[in-house]
């Protein structure tokens, strides 16, 4: 075994029993490790709806990373398998802002050294456990991608509110919130969307505008097919607002009209998600 593995296999351990220290009270499964990840569940007290709390832990190796949903230029999206558990009629997929990243052929989305992934399970009857199996295919990354299947189970008695798990509570907090268009008091808001249609270079141009204590980071847009947007520019304007602008890269062959975008907006003090109808004229040929 090389050098540089055993101190990959080490890290990891390290990183690992610190997140256990951290999310000390609630459920936990047992790890599902690799060379350069590790994976796990872990259980938060069940919601008011009856819904139970949980997430997927990864904890990465230093330097590494993984993807988010949308994973940009040349990341690899992870792949869910919930088929082996019993008791649940529903599962909401709850993601964390992500980070934007540079590599090699351009721009990725995703999370750099660890990531709770909250989920919400709907039990199909509320007064009986939910046994949680999870076969996950995901990517770590550092100079290439390594693909990685994890596996972990995870038992879960039903109204179970006296446990507590921070770690799961922090990465719900980092999940966007649902916003309308229009101002928010003391919240991050998007105020305006409309297509730039600056000559040989279209794309879309936003109106942002954060709390005096604020900021806005980054900007994501997803759309259905194969859309693909540049790194936004953020300029700051003497009214207070940000605008970004984002260039179209690709539009799907055929996609126009009233198209249906989810855009995600990272900062401070919390993240936002906006999904809307933009009217995007068919691309030139």
């Amino acid at each position: 075994m090389s050098v540089k593995r055993i101190l990959s296999l080490l890290a990891l351990a390290l990183m690992a029993l610190a997140a256990a220290a951290r999310a000390e009270d609630g459920a936990v499964s047992s790890w599902s490790q690799s060379n350069h990840a590790s994976l796990r569940l872990i259980a938060g007290p069940t919601a008011a709806s009856g819904k139970q709390r949980v997430g997927i832990e990864i904890v990465m190796a230093p330097g590494y990373k993984t993807y988010w949903r949308s994973p940009g230029d040349y990341g690899v999206p992870p792949a869910f398998d919930w088929s082996g558990s019993t008791n649940v009629g529903g599962l909401d997929v709850r993601w964390p802002a992500p980070e934007r990243f540079k590599d090699a052929n351009g721009h990725s989305t995703g999370y750099v050294g660890e990531v709770v992934i909250p989920i919400s399970v709907q039990p199909v009857d509320p007064n009986k456990p939910v046994m949680l199996v999870l076969k996950l295919d995901y990517a770590v990354c550092d100079k290439i991608c390594i693909p990685i299947k994890g596996e972990a189970r995870l038992w879960l008695e039903p109204g179970v509110t006296s446990v507590t798990s921070p770690r799961l509570e922090s990465f719900e907090a980092r999940v966007p919130v649902p916003a309308k268009l229009g101002p928010r008091k003391d919240k991050l808001a998007l105020l305006e969307t409309k297509l730039d249609e600056t000559p040989g270079e279209p794309g879309l141009r936003l109106v942002l505008q954060a709390p005096p204590e604020g900021m806005v980071e980054d900007v994501f847009i997803e759309g259905a097919g194969m859309w693909s947007f540049g790194k936004p520019v953020l300029t700051q304007k003497p009214d207070g607002t940000t605008v970004a602008l984002l260039r179209i890269l690709e539009q799907p062959k055929g996609a126009a009209g009233p198209v249906p975008f989810i855009i995600t907006v990272r900062g401070r003090p919390g993240a936002i998600e906006t999904r809307l109808e933009l009217d995007i004229p068919a691309a030139k040929p």
